[in-house]
């Protein structure tokens, strides 16, 4: 090894296990195979791994096994290690899945669009730890586009309005939206682009290959003005935005925007050859025919070849067209099934390069829920068996910071070619998430299985919330894709809890239990409003005011209980989001705008008052400050309405609409029209903020729990 690797791997060392960092010694081997071999003796641990990633990879994996560590984003944030376990013989691990895929685009901004390097200095060394060896890099590719179209005649005031806001960036790059939150000053592009290269460099010194941002049409409606000749057609506005503007494959302009949209890509991030690029994401192609399709799968790929001979196009098959896809040679295409759901019903690909994916979250938010059983099957060994040239795993949830026990199950996927064993598995991680096992847990366990981690009767992206949801009598949906309804017994959640918080005593020190403790009584406190909503609804129908005004007084107290517990961690806070936002700013402007973003991301998803996204509470977040400051605050004027319209025996007309195209049928009432004012108004609440503290939560839980009767 050279001076500059091993420097590399004291530093993580020193990072992660700074107390034992002289007790591990890592070695090299270079082998074409990923694999690592870890033996212990004599208080020392030695790893021999064929790169680095496989190394650190082996290096958790050890303290996973013999040190009882679990590392989450929930609780356990932090690798705490007693002692060196020392061990006989030798552990050995192969791992199969020449790549090992992370992120998907959503995940950047819906968990990581205020993170610092050293936030994410933390996240890649977490990544290695678990394998991962080809994660997305498309941060800083807001100057890629701006320094493109200064060269095509754009002002820089003109070039800065085509750059949609932090919060937004990842749905610019997908296709959907451009231009929307613009900044106002070149200098954010420069930060973005110092952030990315910073980012871009441990990828590379840790051996990662990123995913750069590629090209596929997508330009500014403006760019006709520059380039008259340019054939442009638009696709139809996304989700209730402005149309955006798509250059054909076919037109010559296409190509000579692209070679100068590399170009940049190299001079400023430099170029590794993975590409993404999904033509017509989310989007309608202006011909539908085979020859059409074809020309554009050849185009866009001889694009990238030239450029590049070696480079490799990556296409996510959430939106593949078989007749671009056919049109690639198959070693210059690697396709990235985010949910397994495509390969199969896409005769196995045809053959080409895939990736099986886990896609468990949209938007961020943080019901508990997720089929354990379902994941635990390995959907690799699922494709693998089906005959499909499956060469990788992948994990593109939409949002991090929440369900830990589903994202450790399927971080240990992601390097295995079998299946798990989910009671030895369950076992094991009730002893490392909580420092030692107990059999109380492990029944709750069982009763969660059969509660929001059962493997039936859902759709894990579909779960939705009540008291997150847009107020009307029986909410039936919260944002526009997620059901409010549960879809679990409640007493049998509550009786989990109750089961949970009754061993206490024994785990007071352990930051896992905390954490799932604070969760568990969230969750609990949420279903209780989903099924007292409905008795509302009831009273209100039969024009009973008094048990109506009682319900809604509980209501009302709910709410502000489900706040106070989740306040006490800061994984569930409103103000450590924004505090991330405001740390991330270079003045005092520029933390005003990344505040307004960080608003609206999680709220409204736009500004209602004029072009209106369809989307609104799609990433909802049942978080301490948003609950009171936002969810209380709608409900509340909705209980007041509803009494006071009983009371004078007139019709409360409400009317918000479920599905993807009635949604802003809310403003057609006056109701409507007063939450619209609200949500408006609160988006631009601009507030300091500190950074949140975890507090003891167990003994607001265990008031809760007895104050609610769930103990019964």
């Amino acid at each position: 090894m050279n001076s500059t690797m091993q420097q590399t791997i004291s530093d993580f060392l020193n990072r992660n296990a700074a107390e034992f960092a002289e007790n591990f010694h890592i070695d090299i081997t270079y082998d074409t195979s990923d694999n690592f071999t870890v033996t212990a003796k004599n208080g020392n641990v030695y790893i021999t791994a064929n790169n680095l990633v496989m190394a650190f990879h082996g290096f958790y994996c050890y303290l996973k096994k013999y040190c009882g560590v679990q590392l989450s984003w929930c609780g356990n944030r932090e690798i705490k290690i007693k002692k060196l376990t020392m061990f006989d013989g030798e552990y050995k691990k192969y791992v199969e899945q020449k790549y090992r895929v992370y992120m998907n685009y959503c995940t950047l901004d819906y968990s990581m669009c205020w993170w610092d390097f050293k936030r994410w200095e933390k996240e890649i060394d977490f990544m290695a730890m678990n394998g991962i060896n080809m994660p997305l890099a498309v941060i800083g590719s807001e100057a890629v586009l701006y320094e493109t179209l200064l060269e095509f005649g754009f002002s820089k005031s003109e070039a800065l309005s085509e750059i949609s806001g932090p919060a937004f960036w990842a749905w610019h790059l997908m296709t959907n939206i451009m231009g929307y939150m613009p900044p106002k000053d070149e200098k954010y592009v420069y930060e973005r682009l110092a952030l990315g290269k910073r980012i871009l460099d441990r990828y590379l010194e840790l051996g990662m290959i990123p995913i750069q941002q590629g090209f596929s049409g997508h330009v500014p409606e403006a760019i006709k003005e520059k380039i008259p000749a340019a054939i442009l057609y638009m696709q139809n506005g996304w989700c209730g935005f402005p149309k955006t503007a798509q250059v054909d494959p076919l037109d010559p302009f296409f190509d000579l925007y692209g070679k100068t949209y590399l170009r940049n890509l190299k001079e400023l991030m430099g170029f590794y050859g993975y590409v993404a690029c999904d033509p017509f994401h989310e989007g309608t192609p202006p011909k539908k025919d085979k020859e059409y399709l074809n020309a554009v799968g050849k185009t866009i790929s001889n694009l990238y070849t030239r450029f590049d001979n070696n480079s490799i196009w990556v296409m996510q098959a959430w939106s593949m067209r078989k007749d671009i896809v056919q049109a690639v040679d198959k070693d210059k295409l690697l396709i990235l099934d985010i949910n397994s759901e495509r390969t199969l019903s896409s005769s196995n690909m045809w053959g080409y390069s895939v990736v099986s994916g886990m896609l468990h979250n949209f938007g961020g938010k943080n019901a508990m829920q997720g089929k354990l059983k379902v994941h635990a099957k390995n959907p690799y060994v699922k494709l693998k068996n089906a005959g499909a040239n499956v060469v990788g795993s992948g994990l593109f949830m939409e949002g991090i910071d929440q369900n830990p026990i589903v994202y450790d199950l399927q971080f240990e996927l992601l390097t295995l070619n079998g299946s798990i064993d989910l009671n030895s598995w369950l076992d094991d991680y009730i002893k490392r998430r909580y420092g030692k096992y107990n059999s109380k847990i492990r029944d709750t366990y069982e009763l969660l299985l059969k509660t929001c981690y059962k493997d039936k009767g859902y759709h894990e992206n579909a779960v939705g919330s009540t008291l997150a949801s847009r107020p009307q009598m029986r909410p039936v949906m919260t944002g526009p894709c997620c059901y409010s309804k549960v879809f679990y017994n409640v007493k049998t959640f509550e009786k989990a809890l109750t089961l949970f918080a009754s061993v206490k005593d024994e785990f007071e020190d352990s930051d896992g239990y905390a954490y799932d403790l604070c969760d568990m009584t969230r969750q609990a406190l949420s279903n209780r409003f989903y099924v007292n909503q409905k008795e509302f609804a009831k009273a209100y129908l039969f024009r009973n005011v008094k048990k109506a005004e009682a319900i809604a007084e509980r209501q009302r107290k709910l709410l502000l209980d489900v706040d106070r517990v989740a306040s006490l961690r800061s994984e569930m806070n409103l103000e450590r989001w924004l505090f991330d936002a405001h740390n991330l700013a270079s003045d005092e402007e520029e933390k005003r705008y990344f505040d307004l973003n960080a608003r609206t991301l999680i709220t409204l998803w736009g500004d209602i008052r004029g072009d209106a996204p369809n989307i609104y509470d799609y990433s909802w977040r049942e978080w301490g400050g948003l609950i009171k400051d936002y969810y209380y605050a709608r409900w509340d004027k909705f209980y007041s309405e509803a009494i006071v319209s009983l009371k004078n025996r007139k019709r409360f007309k409400i009317i918000n609409g479920n599905d993807w195209n009635s949604r802003l049928n809310c403003r057609k009432y006056d109701f409507g029209k007063k939450l619209a004012e609200f949500e408006t108004s609160w988006i631009y609440d601009y507030k300091e903020v500190d950074m949140p503290k975890d507090e003891d939560v167990i003994p607001t839980a265990i008031k809760i729990i007895e104050e609610y009767g769930m103990n019964k």
